[in-house]
């Protein structure tokens, strides 16, 4: 699979709205990177339950998916044992929807970025999950 552009994707803003009526969250279409904005640390849990449970279409998945990331990087360094768990649910789901959340999972790593000092918290993390499924893609 040598064209990886084919697995390139952005937020919807139509997801963005859906998403941020459903959780109650902020929401305004002038608003960029969403879901650095709105990101929750706290409601990760709930956030995973409704893309298990509710989602369906792709483009909600994938955007509530940044979301999800997003709020995982704000707290991702107490890694207690909640967020441990909920950790290996989203990798789990990144694994297995790997083509879908392609770029998701390229963003977060930072793969070019040899220094770990100018990476996100989450990069760690997102580069093990790129290790995973990076034959899929090559």
């Amino acid at each position: 699979m040598e064209n990886k552009e084919q697995y390139i994707r952005y937020p919807s803003g139509v997801s963005e709205k859906k998403l941020s009526n459903r959780f109650g969250l902020y929401w305004e279409q002038s608003v960029q990177d969403w879901e650095f904005t709105v990101s929750d640390s706290s409601r990760i849990s709930e956030f995973l339950k409704v893309y298990q449970t509710e989602l369906y279409d792709d483009d909600d998945k994938f955007t509530l998916m940044g979301l999800i990331v997003s709020s995982f990087d704000d707290d991702i360094s107490e890694a207690d044992h909640q967020m441990k768990e909920l950790w290996r649910i989203c990798k789990i789901i990144l694994e297995k929807e790997c083509f879908l959340h392609f770029s998701i999972i390229t963003y977060w790593s930072l793969l070019e970025e040899k220094n770990i000092e100018n990476v996100f918290s989450i990069t760690p993390f997102m580069r093990e999950i790129w290790k995973s499924v990076k034959a899929n893609f090559i």
